[in-house]
């Protein structure tokens, strides 16, 4: 669904790039994530994954920006009223509140928060160490704390499991994982529409 229907939708409206650091790829990766963090509380995951699909649409850099969670909010909000006006008044607000709150949020006020904001710390504490308390799911203090070794089993895994069911290809991900790491060496250079 996330493939399919989701991500080619974000692409139209979404300020970010396909590849870098806060690319279009890094979003995709915070949607899996989300994912296996929703399963684990059993959260519904269609809201998990227009929130991870929207929390960087108003991106404009790779800067430090607190501000882009506040500026996506109008994005998110036309994106659910045009494409998932049928989802409850309520899962609208934590969705756009998961979304606004993602850089700053630390204790989830909802699962839909929760898994968000678990899932898209999930590279950064790879990255720079894990702290539990930026964490508000068992699951993603799980995936978080992983070992490099064990990181990178998770994430061959998660390949494994999109060939498999014929979401991406090999080939795909090879090239996507190529890019990003182009796009991140050279800078991100962000359209703004």
């Amino acid at each position: 669904m996330f493939f399919n229907q989701i991500l080619p939708q974000i692409e139209k409206i979404s300020n970010q790039p396909r590849y870098g650091y806060h690319g279009l790829t890094h979003t995709t990766q915070v949607a899996l994530f989300g994912i296996d963090i929703a399963q684990s509380i059993e959260q519904d995951p269609l809201p998990v994954l227009l929130a991870a699909g929207l929390h960087d649409c108003a991106r404009t850099n790779d800067d430090w920006d607190t501000e882009h969670g506040l500026n996506a909010m109008p994005i998110a909000c036309d994106f659910i009223a045009q494409n998932y006006s049928h989802l409850p008044l309520q899962t609208t607000q934590q969705i756009l509140y998961a979304i606004r709150h993602h850089t700053i949020g630390e204790v989830a006020p909802d699962n839909i928060s929760a898994c968000l904001w678990d899932a898209d710390r999930i590279r950064l504490s790879w990255e720079c160490g894990y702290d539990k308390k930026f964490f508000n799911t068992a699951r993603g203090c799980e995936i978080a704390s992983l070992p490099p070794t064990a990181q990178s089993k998770y994430i061959a895994a998660q390949n494994s499991y999109l060939v498999w069911h014929k979401i991406r290809t090999q080939a795909q991900l090879d090239f996507d994982h190529q890019q990003d790491l182009h796009a991140c060496a050279v800078g991100t250079e962000f359209k703004t529409r």
